[in-house]
């Protein structure tokens, strides 16, 4: 059942469509409210599955700006732009904009913009796996705060902690000590019905799932259920970002074999491109490479020690997406107050960078 906020201040166009929405055995009606003010105290307060919003309201505030308001209130909160075909308007989910529903149109337009019932069925979500054959190169931090751009963007995201054995996202977020995780889950399919329960809800609404709270319960994780979680996670979200080891070992390449993209976090370090090096001539002899997209990630970026962008690509023969600058100050900010600096710091230019990351993920998926 989703639950709907009409915000409207034409009582017939009002009326119209509280008609509609009841007509559609999947959709309860919240409220209606016709401004801006009272329509923010309502998704606050009663955190509506969707929003339609009148594009050309009256008031003081614009459809558009009540969208950016609502976007930054509820995050998770679907948002459909109404408008007629006079003044078309084009889904843009990073401006507030998830759906467009053009009047006059029917329960089925209706039902496909709210994204209700059998409309609702789901492309598998993007699977990113982010891994460095080098422990510090900033992979974990990297993961955190692209799934908490991208869920600002208004995707819905996962973030999986792959690393079952000193896992790093319960000490980098603010995780209660009680919280569950993936040791929690069942075996096999019985993992299906019970994997909600074990999401903690993380910044900007992004759905953690943990890896086990202790060392030795690694053992009791095997890598087909690692798998199977990623790709459970992907058939409810639009990304799954996951945090992999650096040891290529049955869990990573499980992790591997499953994904959509592979992001490799690289610095201009001799050292790490060693390595990466070699880790690239292993996903060639697996059969990666031409299969799944490698990208480059070029983090601490303005160190570059004499190496250059181009320089790396032609290195490695992969292209990078991404250059992430330097900021010590406030990264360890970050990590000691469990807070991803793209909330915190959303103009720092290492903030900056991570949407443009992010940016490239999704042109690069369009493509």
């Amino acid at each position: 059942m989703k639950r709907v906020l009409l915000i409207e201040d034409l009582p017939q166009v009002a009326q119209h469509l509280q008609q509609m929405l009841s007509r559609e055995k999947e959709a309860e009606l919240v409220a209606v409210e016709s401004e801006g003010d009272a329509a923010l105290v309502r998704v606050t307060t009663e955190k509506p599955d969707a929003v339609l919003i009148d594009a050309l309201l009256s008031g003081k505030s614009t459809g558009f700006d009540i969208a950016k308001r609502v976007r930054a209130a509820s995050p998770g909160t679907r948002i459909v732009m109404v408008t007629v075909p006079q003044r078309p308007i084009d889904p843009k989910p990073d401006q507030g904009i998830d759906a467009v529903f053009v009047l006059p149109g029917g329960a089925n337009e209706l039902a496909t913009a709210l994204a209700i019932g059998k409309r609702d069925v789901r492309l598998k979500g993007r699977m990113i796996v982010c891994f460095s054959p080098k422990g510090g190169s900033g992979k974990t931090t990297i993961a955190i705060n692209l799934a908490t751009i991208l869920r600002r963007r208004g995707h819905s995201v996962a973030l999986m902690d792959g690393v079952m054995q000193f896992g790093s996202l319960r000490h980098a977020l603010q995780v209660p000590p009680a919280t569950r995780s993936i040791v929690d889950l069942p075996t096999g399919q019985g993992m299906r019905t019970s994997l909600s329960e074990v999401l903690w809800e993380g910044p900007s609404g992004v759905a953690v799932l943990l890896g086990p709270p202790r060392p030795e319960e690694a053992e009791l994780m095997a890598a087909p259920d690692v798998a199977m979680a990623m790709q459970l996670l992907a058939e409810d979200h639009d990304y799954v970002i996951v945090d992999a080891p650096s040891k290529l070992g049955e869990e990573t390449l499980a992790m591997l074999d499953v994904a959509d993209v592979i992001l490799l976090v690289v610095t201009y370090m001799q050292a790490s491109i060693a390595n990466t090096r070699a880790a690239v001539d292993t996903f060639e002899a697996l059969g990666y490479k031409g299969k799944i997209p490698i990208l480059l990630v070029v983090n601490q970026a303005d160190n570059a020690a004499g190496m250059s962008k181009g320089g790396i690509e032609h290195t490695l023969n992969l292209p990078v997406v991404g250059e992430i600058p330097t900021d010590w100050k406030l990264v360890a900010e970050s990590l000691n107050k469990q807070q991803p600096f793209v909330l915190s710091s959303p103009n720092a230019a290492v903030s900056k960078a991570i949407d443009a990351l992010a940016n490239a993920l999704v042109q690069q998926q369009r493509r």
